[in-house]
């Protein structure tokens, strides 16, 4: 039961109804016995730097932030880490005396998907689709990993070109994106493309080479046009929540001050959460 010692924290993002880290937090906080809760914040797509200083005052213990809100949260933190410093961009925020600390594990969770699916950016030839804040930690953890060749495609050209110049990336056409596929070794998605369990950035992995690596960041709703095509084609396909499991660890520790229990689970628990979602 929460009380006035409980510690709190949570997500906040527009929309955040989707979001999975509740559960998983929640079963973390249960699981190591912690005085705590994680939950939802669901807030307006206009939501601005005003809004979030004033979260930060209300004793809250800090927050993940998910789309759109990743850059508005880098912008407006007193402190930013290394990584928030190079992406442009932050998804855990720790609010304490009064200053906000922004720090970047989505790179963390982009590097423990690859290796837990006994792959890596090194030597690799990276494709990138989109140039949020997820793009931008995508791009940052391919750099960190040693990647041979990064390119950037988006919608709008323009948004891909600029990420391009801060990663020295080649900028690529949305029109043009089957051709760089094609030419990559891993292929990331980084848009919100997938998300309504209809959109696809719409890829033809029958034409990609045998081995290519399929990077979905997102993770719901379970079936998604981008992984079940990969699949489909016997393409290495990496889904959105061992990225998610890999930036939530870091993001547990930082917000409670305590180490994540490894009694639980987690990808089971998540995966048997999607499954009932799909019924």
């Amino acid at each position: 039961m929460i009380n006035g010692r409980t510690r709190i924290a949570g997500v906040i993002g527009a929309p955040v109804s989707h979001s999975l880290s509740p559960l998983l937090m929640n079963s973390w906080i249960a699981a190591a016995g912690l005085d705590a809760a994680y939950v939802p914040f669901p807030a307006r797509a206009d939501f601005s730097g005003s809004g979030l200083r004033a979260l930060s005052q209300s004793g809250l213990a800090g927050l993940n932030v998910t789309l759109p809100f990743k850059t508005l949260a880098a912008k407006n933190a007193d402190i930013r880490s290394a990584g928030v410093a190079v992406t442009g961009a932050a998804n855990l925020l720790i609010f304490s005396n009064g200053k906000i600390e922004a720090r970047n594990t989505d790179i963390d969770g982009i590097l423990h998907a690859l290796s837990r699916a006994g792959q890596s950016f090194k030597g690799k030839s990276v494709l990138v689709l989109g140039a949020g804040g997820v793009a931008r930690a995508a791009c940052a953890a391919a750099r960190q990993g040693a990647a041979s060749k990064l390119a950037i495609s988006n919608r709008t050209w323009s948004r891909a070109d600029d990420l391009a110049a801060v990663f020295d990336a080649i900028s690529v056409n949305w029109a043009e994106r089957q051709d760089a596929a094609e030419a990559a070794d891993i292929v990331i998605n980084a848009t919100s493309l997938g998300m309504d369990g209809l959109s696809s950035p719409e890829i033809d992995f029958t034409r990609c080479p045998a081995g290519m690596v399929v990077f979905d960041t997102v993770y719901t709703p379970i079936r998604r046009p981008f992984m079940e095509t990969a699949r489909a084609a016997s393409l290495i396909a990496i889904d959105g929540l061992s990225m998610l499991i890999g930036q939530a660890r870091p993001s547990f520790e930082a917000l409670y001050e305590a180490p994540v229990p490894e009694s639980m689970d987690a990808d089971r628990l998540l995966r048997k959460a999607l499954a009932h979602d799909h019924l």
